[in-house]
């Protein structure tokens, strides 16, 4: 599979991940609250007798299967940070669909992450291939550092200091998804080397616990605050997780050709910028239609 070819499944995974938000979203805000902790049955039973959460749940899986493929096939590094282009679909569909107008900084926003994943294709394009490898220590080390910082930042956000709880769940949850994702390449690297022991019993429950402990904080943080925070935060931080520790620990360096690798840095930079001003200064990453409905306790998508 060429790098353009995993580039699009990529854009057609954000737009499942994009719409299965929503739906969660809408199905979250209709919830008990949910905490942080185990033992809490009876808001778990709420949630999966949820049929529009449950409809969120099976849009996003569609869309993380379609991401599996292009992870397979591409650098986690270039993959990730192509998800946020959902984003500008969002925006663009609320142009077209909805008939609102986007303020010139968010027009530059899309433009900029556009910009980002053509710059990330060209980067790869015609760079040789490479035998990429995992280390399995700054992994590790990396992994625990993250999760120490997590540990740490949720606390105080509890306590009223610092910055507030749904933007440190955001947070959370993009460190989650960013780890998920490296830990998702780690496995099919591990299987490309044959350590068929390392793949199923270290990196398969590390990803499912990253993937379904992100997916857990991120409905969380809907109920804490506007959904837009927590999005927006994950956005960019699970990006972030994923270039720095794509290129620490699983061997993604950048091409050798210093005009290839110029455009490489280039398309990750645009990108973040392009996620940042449009997760920070969109007014919504749910439809206006949608918000009215679900103050009333309805909801176009369903019930």
């Amino acid at each position: 599979m060429s790098i353009w070819s995993a580039i699009g499944l990529s854009v057609v995974a954000t737009c499942c991940y994009q719409v299965g938000t929503v739906m969660q979203k809408v199905g979250a805000d209709r919830m008990p609250r949910l905490r942080l902790r185990l033992g809490q049955r009876d808001v778990f039973r709420a949630f999966f007798r949820s049929p529009i959460w449950l409809g969120g749940i099976g849009v996003t899986t569609a869309g993380w299967v379609l991401f599996l493929k292009a992870l397979a096939n591409a650098p986690v590094s270039i993959v990730q940070p192509v998800l946020g282009f959902g984003l500008c679909l969002l925006a663009l569909f609320s142009v077209v669909f909805l008939k609102e107008r986007l303020r010139p900084l968010e027009w530059i926003g899309t433009g900029l992450m556009t910009a980002g994943i053509v710059l990330l294709g060209m980067s790869a394009a015609h760079e040789s291939a490479r035998t990429a490898a995992v280390s399995t220590v700054p992994l590790f080390a990396v992994s625990v550092a993250m999760a120490a910082l997590v540990a740490g930042a949720i606390p105080l956000a509890r306590a009223g200091r610092g910055v507030p709880l749904p933007v440190v769940l955001g947070f959370a949850t993009g460190v989650l998804v960013g780890l998920g994702a490296l830990y998702t390449k780690g496995f099919f690297l591990s299987l490309e080397a044959g350590s068929v022991w390392l793949a199923w019993p270290m990196f398969l429950p590390l990803m499912m616990i990253a993937n379904v402990g992100g997916l857990w904080v991120q409905q969380a943080g809907f109920q804490q605050g506007r959904a837009l925070i927590v999005v927006a935060m994950n956005a960019v931080t699970n990006k972030v997780v994923s270039i720095v520790g794509g290129m620490a620990t699983l061997g993604e360096v950048l091409p050798d050709e210093p005009s290839l690798a110029a455009a490489r840095l280039a398309g990750f930079a645009t990108i973040i910028v392009g996620t940042a001003i449009l997760a920070r200064f969109g007014e919504s990453e749910i439809p206006r239609d949608l918000v009215g409905a679900e103050r009333l306790g309805t909801s176009p998508i369903g019930t």
